[in-house]
C-alpha cells in the first residue's frame, strides 16, 4: 500500500507536540525563575511545580516518541510499555483507563506496528471523552484485536476528526486539533489493521476496536 504524507501533515504533527510541551516546559521555566528571585524563600512550591512539569513533560515526550516516532514499531516495545505511557500520559486528566488483565501474554506478539496503533488509538478515545469518564481496554475474541469501550458525558469526536480519521479530510483542511485523527488512521491503513467504531453519546458510550 502507497500512502503519500502531505508536507501540512508533518507541519501539524510537530505544532500539536510542541503545543502540547509548551504549558509543562513553560511551568519548569516559571519555577526555575521563581527560585531565582526567591532563593530559599520559593520553598517547596517552586520545586514541587518544577517536579511535576517535568514529569509530565517527560511522559508527553514518551508517548509522542512511540505513537508518531519510530520506536513504536522496534520489536523491543510490548503491550506494558504502551500501556505505561498512556497510564502515565493521562495521568493529570479526569479520564481512568483500565486494562484487562492477563492483556501482555495475549499480545506478546502482535504483527509490526499493533503497538503503535494501539497507543495513537487510545489517544484519539481519550480526546472523545470530554471531561471525566473512563476507558476500558479488552480483548475481541479470539485475541485478534483490542477494543476500547470509552463512557463518559457525550462522548463523541470533536468536529471533523471522524472525517479525518477515515481520510476524507484533505491534509490543506486539518489543523493541530484534526492531526491526530488524521495519522491514527493512515497507520492504521499502512500497517494493514482493520480500524472501526460505534457512538452512542445519548446513553454515555462510544466504542474503538482495532483488529487484525
Amino acid at each position: 500500500m502507497t500512502i503519500t504524507l502531505h508536507p501540512r501533515v508533518l507541519e501539524f504533527i510537530a505544532s500539536r507536540i510542541c503545543h502540547d510541551l509548551v504549558s509543562p516546559v513553560g511551568a519548569i521555566s516559571n519555577g526555575v525563575e521563581l527560585m531565582q528571585e526567591l532563593g530559599e524563600d520559593a520553598g517547596a512550591e517552586a520545586v514541587k511545580l518544577i517536579a511535576t512539569s517535568a514529569h509530565q513533560a517527560s511522559f508527553r515526550l514518551k508517548a509522542f516518541r512511540l505513537s508518531y516516532g519510530a520506536a513504536g514499531t522496534d520489536k523491543n516495545i510490548g503491550f506494558k510499555d504502551i500501556s505505561e505511557a498512556f497510564t502515565d500520559l493521562i495521568s493529570a486528566s479526569r479520564v481512568k483507563v483500565t486494562f484487562e488483565d492477563g492483556l501482555s501474554a495475549k499480545f506478546s506478539m502482535p504483527p509490526r506496528g499493533f503497538f503503535k496503533c494501539l497507543l495513537n488509538l487510545l489517544i484519539l478515545a481519550e480526546e472523545c471523552n470530554h471531561g471525566e469518564g473512563s476507558l476500558n481496554v479488552t480483548a475481541i475474541d479470539g485475541n485478534k484485536g483490542i477494543a476500547i469501550q470509552v463512557s463518559g458525558k457525550n462522548p463523541g469526536f470533536r468536529e471533523g476528526a471522524a472525517d479525518a480519521l477515515v481520510g476524507k479530510t484533505d491534509p490543506d483542511d486539518l489543523d493541530p486539533r484534526l492531526v491526530h485523527a488524521y495519522v491514527t488512521g493512515r497507520f492504521a491503513e499502512w500497517f494493514g489493521f482493520k480500524l472501526d467504531w460505534d457512538s452512542e453519546p445519548e446513553t454515555g458510550h462510544m466504542s474503538f476496536r482495532l483488529t487484525f
